[in-house]
């Protein structure tokens, strides 16, 4: 589904059983904009509508529907596999601490990648382990 309706953040919010605020909270936005993405009638084109999305995803809630708002036929329900998105979350945001450390490693040393294979794996966990601790918390913290 490439948009949400109004409709569906307010009824994905009470599924879930989330006050405005702390939806807000959740997707790191002001609760004005909560409110003005629910009162909206039909479709919302807002920039914030990902982030907002995204949070009632991390939350458990799925969007479906056929794509025309005008059908009233999109809806929310309680996504199957629960689980999935933030497994995909923290899987994300792990590759991408993974990368930006090791593209920072390596331009501080461009031969770390000819180093014994134990020297390697030890530099990169060893670099990485708080790094992906606080990926891993932060994606858990907004799913929570």
């Amino acid at each position: 589904m490439g948009y949400v309706t109004g409709e569906q953040f307010r009824a994905a919010r009470a599924m879930l059983g989330w006050e405005q605020g702390e939806l807000a909270e959740r997707a790191n936005v002001s609760v004005k904009t909560i409110k003005r993405l629910e009162a909206t009638n039909g479709r919302v084109e807002a920039h914030s509508e990902w982030t907002v999305k995204n949070a009632l995803e991390l939350g458990g809630i799925e969007f479906v529907g056929d794509h025309d708002w005008r059908d009233r036929n999109d809806g929310v329900r309680f996504a199957k596999d629960r689980t999935g998105k933030l497994r995909r979350g923290i899987v994300e945001e792990t590759a991408r601490w993974l990368d930006v450390t090791l593209k920072m490693k390596t331009d501080k040393d461009a031969d770390f990648f000819e180093r014994s294979t134990d020297d390697v794996v030890n530099a990169i966990v060893e670099e990485v382990r708080e790094g992906v601790r606080k990926s891993v918390k932060d994606t858990l913290n907004r799913a929570e």
